[in-house]
């Protein structure tokens, strides 16, 4: 049967590009905002709707019994990757970077000998595994990119796996034509295991109760009987973000409310949306016990809506359809864990030089788990930067300070300075009168607003906005602010605040960037 079906891929496999939380927004200026503690929303659960007596047993049978059943037969070794992952979970720092090196030279060796794309990689650069003694003889190796991957597909399959096990698969396409790719049933018993790792730290164990508002379409397919069986014994509800009406999250919460997810999951901006219709609405009182925001950017203002409507802490986790569980908070929430265990992540500048911690630089990812079609050091198209301090909770994996987002993200402007999305975002929480933005720069000199208005709403404080836009670009740029009656998303499904067609800058390593509504380069 297809990936439990298609609801269930939530897991490990729907993992579109996970953005983060970017922290303060003006470096000096406005407070960054709180929110409850972890502690305190807990300190909810006495008042928390209960599912029925008959359908808490129903669940937790299902989950003891029903659940492993079906995992035993569907991704045979993921308990057993998940034991071995947890026997590190408070490992040295020595102890875990021992582990990885040696699981990034096993897929160098496998992928030199395997896969002819690197093979040749090998030959032309005169480079042989065993001369890569290193982590700095690692990134000798030239960066794997998306157009390679498009342009050299054929070659990048290793030739001693079995060629019908790989399973196709495409990134979401949110910034161009999608990717496509091979995973075998190897990878994806690795994925779920990792997925649970991740997912013990917040309390949730495999086969919880979880609601998900998801759009990817070829996520949410007709299912058959067979695959309604699967995503039931899951214990999965979806509900489609791609058409996220006021009917349908009626349904849906009225649904949660006899139900009592768990576990919820989904984009951080369509579970905004839902969180705003569960407060506008207490009597669909929906509690969980974890939220888990994917896809697109998390900021502190939408943290603490979701938070505020399920009463419960909400996590950022950071991963991608190619190259998925890469870095997650724990609940100390200061910064992301990378899953060094099964991912190695490298942030460098336009050079190829690794950058210093709190600066921001690409995201290069190696995947050392996918032996059918390896992924070495591959450019993900998203900036990203090292937290300087270790994280309180123990776990001694590297911390991610933040992921900016993509590098089509930020906005330059002549002098330089980068604007990140978060900016807009901002700027228009104090614009009730506009549901919906997009900045799309064509050019250092053309940048165009586009702006959907609430329903019966013909003005905005238009005066307001073009000051404030001109304060950021500068007076040399010219923007062109267009009401229009909607804003098309990519195949994808995510919206994207902000689109430039203008390549930022990171780098050089040495130089710090500052932090003023975004980043400016040196």
């Amino acid at each position: 049967m297809s990936e439990l079906k298609g609801i269930a891929k939530d897991a490990g496999r729907t993992q579109d590009r996970d953005q983060v939380t970017l922290g303060d927004t003006m470096s000096g200026s406005e407070p960054k905002p709180t929110r409850p503690s972890p502690e305190g929303l807990r300190g909810l659960e006495d008042d928390v709707p209960r599912a029925s007596l008959l359908g808490e047993v129903k669940s937790e049978f299902i989950r003891l019994v029903l659940y492993p059943v079906l995992l035993k037969r569907w991704r045979p070794s993921a308990q057993h990757h998940l034991r071995e992952l947890r026997k590190y979970e408070f490992a040295s720092l020595e102890t875990i970077e021992t582990i990885r090196w040696s699981r990034i030279h096993a897929i160098l060796r496998h992928a030199s000998q395997h896969v002819p794309y690197y093979r040749n990689l090998f030959r032309e650069n005169g480079m042989r595994p065993e001369d890569i003694c290193s982590l700095r003889d690692f990134a000798r190796l030239p960066i794997l990119t998306k157009s390679t991957v498009q342009e050299k597909l054929s070659e990048l399959s290793a030739d001693d796996r079995d060629k019908g096990a790989g399973q196709p698969n495409a990134s979401g396409g949110s910034t161009g034509k999608p990717v496509q790719f091979f995973q075998d049933a190897e990878y994806w018993d690795r994925a779920y295991a990792n997925e649970w790792f991740v997912q013990s730290w917040w309390g949730i164990r495999p086969g919880d109760r979880t609601a998900s508002v998801w759009g990817a379409d070829r996520d949410i397919p007709d299912q058959s009987w067979g695959e309604r069986f699967y995503s039931s014994i899951g214990q999965i509800r979806v509900c489609n973000a791609f058409a996220l009406t006021a009917g349908q999250m009626e349904r849906f919460a009225k649904m949660l409310v006899t139900w009592q997810p768990r576990y919820v999951t989904g984009y951080a901006s369509a579970l905004e949306v839902f969180a705003n219709f569960l407060l506008e609405r207490p009597k669909l009182r929906v509690r969980a016990h974890a939220v888990k925001t994917t896809a697109d950017v998390l900021s502190e203002e939408k943290r603490r809506v979701i938070e505020k409507a399920f009463g419960c802490p909400v996590f950022n986790f950071y991963g991608s359809r190619e190259i998925n569980n890469v870095a997650a908070e724990c609940p100390a929430q200061n910064g992301l864990h990378a899953n060094a265990l099964a991912r190695y992540i490298e942030i460098v500048d336009d050079a190829g030089n690794p950058v210093p911690p709190g600066v921001p630089g690409r995201i290069l990812l190696t995947d050392l788990t996918n032996y059918y079609m390896p992924f070495l050091r591959y450019e993900i198209e998203d900036i990203g930067s090292w937290k300087r301090q270790p994280c309180s909770c123990g776990r001694q994996f590297p911390l991610l300070e933040r992921v900016w987002g993509r590098s089509s993200d930020f906005i330059v402007t002549p002098e330089g300075k980068l604007i990140h999305s978060v900016f807009f975002t901002h700027l228009f929480y104090d614009m009730p009168e506009v549901v919906l933005f997009q900045v799309n720069q064509k050019d250092l000199q053309d940048i165009r607003v586009y702006l959907v208005l609430r329903p019966g709403v013909k003005e905005y404080p238009q005066g307001l906005l073009r000051e404030r836009l001109r304060q950021a670009f500068g007076p040399a740029v010219a923007f062109n602010i267009q009401v229009v009656p909607k804003i098309e998303r990519p195949p994808s499904g995510k919206h994207r605040f902000t689109v430039s067609s203008v390549r930022a800058s990171w780098g050089p390593a040495n130089e710090p960037v500052s932090e003023v509504w975004g980043t400016e380069t040196p």
